[in-house]
């Protein structure tokens, strides 16, 4: 019987990390928003022919990102609490 080979990926990514880097950041913002949208399309291309609960996915990802959200909501709200508090205790001194 034949094993598929066996590739060494981080041995791989850690030779092409600084390559992939440079190339990126030699990229125009067309250029990088052209490769974005190329991508983009080529997963939502996949996904219409895979089969799958796209619509529980797509809820489950739009619940994670309002919890996300909300979570910075909150934690904004408490930095500007936290700052009016300072900024009030400054100006009694």
């Amino acid at each position: 019987m034949l094993d598929a080979p066996q590739h060494d990926w981080s041995f791989y990514e850690a030779k092409t990390r600084d390559s992939d880097a440079a190339w990126i950041r030699g990229l125009s913002m067309k250029e990088r928003f052209d490769l974005y949208a190329s991508m983009f399309n080529t997963f939502w291309n996949a996904r219409q022919s895979l089969p799958g609960d796209w619509e529980r996915l797509d809820k489950q990802r739009w619940q994670e990102k309002l919890t996300m959200r909300r979570r910075m909501v909150d934690a904004f709200h408490k930095l500007d609490e936290l700052r009016r508090e300072r900024s009030a205790s400054n100006d009694a001194g």
